[in-house]
């Protein structure tokens, strides 16, 4: 592996083209706290990128809004599927000019299981934004519970317009994410409903769409199983979520296991 230098060391850009001029094959990885990027070369072509869950031309295009990372390169003869569709000097444009902006959406829409709602609005008294019709139909969808999945389903909107409505009304001010989703422990109790710390409900409880009380709560396990049922709160359970017994085989799950909890109704 070589190694190249940092991205305040050296232009992205420049490596890029240095690399197609050069007609390399390889991997050039980028590394930073937390994340990194996979650009594959074959005879100076970029043919295939990952950086987290962006992918082909994109992953390629946000590079350009990292301010920190290690560049190195392996050379090696390897044949993948493409990904990248554009050529580089029309990556490089539109990364220069679109990279940070893909950047923070990733950031702000890590996955599918975001949940946003409206906010109190923008701080500037004279800000505006501009509606289409299927932009409305989204907002209207927006109620604290729904997360991206739920929106995409149900304004039958593809997922990367979705993506970039809730980007853009959240980098507004008009909406904001909301995190609903809670990871708790599953205990057995013979009552009907699922019992949680009451503390949960105070959390849930400040955003707006909850703000006279929780009474239904839907529990996910991490292969996707799920139970709603009503609930109830009481001090003193922390993590521990209380399951009646009939309830386990119907989400699949077993005492002691960790699940997702988020307030439906």
């Amino acid at each position: 592996m070589s190694q190249i230098g940092t991205l305040q060391d050296v232009k992205l850009a420049d490596v890029l083209r240095l690399f197609a001029a050069g007609r390399k094959s390889g991997l050039l990885t980028v590394s930073a706290a937390g994340r990194q990027a996979l650009v594959r070369f074959q005879r100076g072509a970029v043919v295939h990128a990952m950086a987290g869950k962006l992918a082909g031309d994109d992953a390629v295009m946000s590079l350009f809004g990292w301010k920190e990372g290690q560049l190195a390169f392996v050379p090696e003869e390897r044949a993948v599927p493409p990904n990248v569709r554009q050529p580089l000097e029309a990556l490089i444009e539109e990364g220069q000019r679109s990279g940070p902006t893909l950047l923070r959406m990733k950031e702000l829409l890590p996955s599918d299981r975001v949940v946003f709602a409206l906010s109190p609005g923008p701080a500037a008294d004279d800000a505006r934004v501009t509606l289409g019709p299927a932009q409305w139909r989204l907002v209207r969808l927006l109620d604290g519970t729904r997360d991206v999945r739920d929106l995409i389903e149900h304004a039958k909107q593809p997922r990367a317009e979705v993506q970039r409505t809730l980007f853009e009304l959240a980098d507004g001010g008009w909406i904001e994410r909301v995190e609903l989703g809670k990871s708790v422990r599953v205990k057995l109790e013979g009552k009907d409903g699922l019992v949680f710390d009451e503390r949960l409900e105070q959390e849930w409880m400040r955003v707006p769409r909850f703000s006279q009380g929780v009474h239904r709560v839907e529990l996910r396990t991490p292969s996707g199983r799920t139970l709603e049922l009503p609930a109830s709160f009481r001090a003193g359970l922390f993590r521990d979520v209380h399951v009646p017994k009939g309830s386990l085989g119907e989400l699949g799950a077993r005492e002691g296991d960790d699940v997702t909890a988020r307030p439906v109704a």
